[in-house]
């Protein structure tokens, strides 16, 4: 009977089997997906796609012209007036006296490539805040035109003036010479 029994039963299924296989298809799968990953990355590596949040970009901008514009006068020769204008200047932490004199220069038609700012800095004379405006040898051309130096000057101090309250004169010295306004 021992043998009838045997012949009977039925061989049971290995388990392990079926989840050996399921492991290998899956571990596949996923090599296939690392492999197809891998070949796009490196057909498109040299694309960037950057989204850009248009509210920023319009804050910013409206940020910066507000920061960037500064005051001036202007000395025009047509007319013989000093006008006031509004100029845009890179933008930065401190306006300082130099960035008004380099917009005059910039903007007045009569000054020529040489004529050049050298520096500018605040004395106490004589209890007065005063600024000391430095400017090349160059200049000494524009003074032999009285008008056209008057003028020019006329714009500095007026431009220091009204955008430094603190001061109350302005030298302008050329090479050593100095004219107060």
């Amino acid at each position: 009977m021992p043998k009838k029994e045997k012949l009977k039963e039925k061989p049971k299924k290995k388990k392990g089997l079926l989840n050996s296989n399921f492991l290998v298809t899956l571990f596949f799968l996923i090599t296939v997906a690392v492999v197809a990953t891998n070949r796009y990355d490196r057909r498109h590596r040299s694309k960037i796609h950057v989204e850009v949040d248009k509210n920023l970009v319009q804050e910013t901008t409206q940020e910066e012209e507000i920061q960037n514009k500064i005051s001036i006068f202007v000395y025009d020769p047509a007319t013989k007036t000093v006008n006031e204008r509004e100029i845009a200047v890179p933008r930065q932490m401190n306006l300082i006296e130099g960035d008004f004199i380099n917009g005059i220069i910039r903007n007045s038609n009569y000054i020529s490539e040489d004529m050049k700012f050298r520096s500018a800095y605040n004395l106490r004379i004589d209890n007065v805040n005063t600024t000391v405006v430095k400017l090349n040898a160059a200049f000494a051309n524009l003074k032999k035109d009285t008008e056209l130096f008057n003028g020019f000057s006329q714009a500095v101090t007026n431009t220091i003036l009204k955008n430094f309250p603190n001061i109350q004169s302005v030298v302008i010295q050329i090479d050593g010479e100095t004219s107060t306004r």
